[in-house]
């Protein structure tokens, strides 16, 4: 077994699962918070709502959902999901990979459409070529940052649970091991050997070695 496989299996790694699930929503929420007040100063004062805070707004709002349901799972699920459910959030948190880099790259300072210099707060310059204090404050210019920093979080939190997901089928590990489910091999607990049947059948189970 490698070493990457030894700590999926591991119980640090489904704490920090745990840990790194309840990290992506309070990022996501956050975010979403931060960028929808920025919106909200914008179509209040000057309606300059673009395509790119759509796009934005869409995928914090898609990632806090998908989060929350995400956290969930990983405390209720004990013994492990479906194989097939397990496969699904792994496809899901590449795909929020991709996503937040999408964010970021449209927050990003000095250059992205919805970044901090965007909009009014790029066009209401001073004569200094900064944007006045009052006008940065009314836009609330600052919280696109937020979002750039978050985002690029959300990324590392997303590939960190993409990468190290636990795979194996837990539901059948833990069965597998329960002691009811443990056929004697010799003269045990039962004082008898296991039948031809009962070998027939450990092997099907995965016990008989």
């Amino acid at each position: 077994m490698s070493y990457l496989a030894k700590f999926r299996a591991s119980k640090a790694n489904q704490l920090l699962q745990k840990l790194a699930r309840v990290l992506q929503f309070i990022s996501a929420i956050i975010s979403l918070g931060l960028f929808s007040q920025r919106l909200k100063a914008i179509l209040t004062r000057s309606h300059d709502y673009s395509r790119s805070d759509g796009a934005v707004e869409g995928i914090l709002a898609a990632a806090s959902l998908y989060s929350l349901l995400a956290t969930l799972m990983q405390f209720a699920l004990r013994h492990g999901a479906p194989k097939l459910l397990r496969w699904f959030l792994i496809l899901m948190d590449v795909l929020f990979i991709g996503a937040f880099i999408a964010v970021a790259v449209l927050t990003r300072p000095n250059g992205g459409p919805s970044g901090d210099h965007k909009g009014q707060c790029a066009r209401q310059r001073g004569i200094n070529g900064l944007v006045p204090q009052n006008i940065r404050n009314q836009f609330h210019c600052r919280l696109p940052l937020g979002t750039f920093v978050l985002a690029i979080i959300s990324t590392l939190l997303h590939a960190f649970t993409a990468i190290f997901h636990e795979i194996r089928d837990k539901i059948h590990e833990h069965r597998a091991n329960d002691p009811e489910n443990v056929h004697d091999e010799g003269p045990g607990a039962h004082g008898r050997k296991m039948t031809k049947a009962e070998k027939k059948q450990a092997k099907r189970d995965g016990v008989a070695h």
